[in-house]
């Protein structure tokens, strides 16, 4: 597993969609300046986000972006994978793996173990468990540093 920006920047936008959910769509400049992320891979993510179903957009002047699903039914997992990120740990788990060592591997089953909890982990932790976990969405140079 080798999580990128995008995923990270990825995980940003949707924790952002799924605080607002019950308020108006909010566009991809407005994320991207709250965290001085660029605009046009923000809105790169979105649509990805768009086109794997996990949210959804609405033209317009008081458009932007929203989940598509309760943020309940969205895990961490579902964004991970919608941006195509793999979350394989090691390269010998994949169904093509070229390994020297796979029929003698001592090692593979405890990466299969390791592998499933991994991810039995990330399916379980859906957007609203985050939100609901009271995280600081505040960009750090904008947090109060004297509270």
């Amino acid at each position: 597993m080798n999580l990128t920006k995008k995923s990270s920047y990825g995980l940003i936008a949707a924790l952002e969609l799924a605080h607002g959910s019950d308020s108006e769509p909010q566009s991809a400049s407005r994320i991207a300046e709250r965290y001085s992320l660029p605009v046009s891979f923000i809105e790169k993510i979105l649509h990805e986000l768009r086109r794997a179903g996990l949210v959804s957009s609405k033209q317009g002047r008081s458009g932007g972006y929203y989940l598509a699903q309760a943020p309940d039914d969205i895990s961490v997992r579902n964004v991970l994978e919608a941006l195509g990120e793999s979350l394989d740990l090691v390269g010998c788990l994949k169904s093509n793996a070229n390994c020297e060592l796979t029929d003698c591997c001592p090692t593979k089953g405890a990466w299969t173990v390791i592998d499933e909890r991994v991810k039995s982990l990330l399916d379980s932790l859906s957007l609203q468990s985050l939100v609901d976990s009271k995280l600081d969405l505040t960009p750090a140079e904008s947090r109060d540093t004297n509270a």
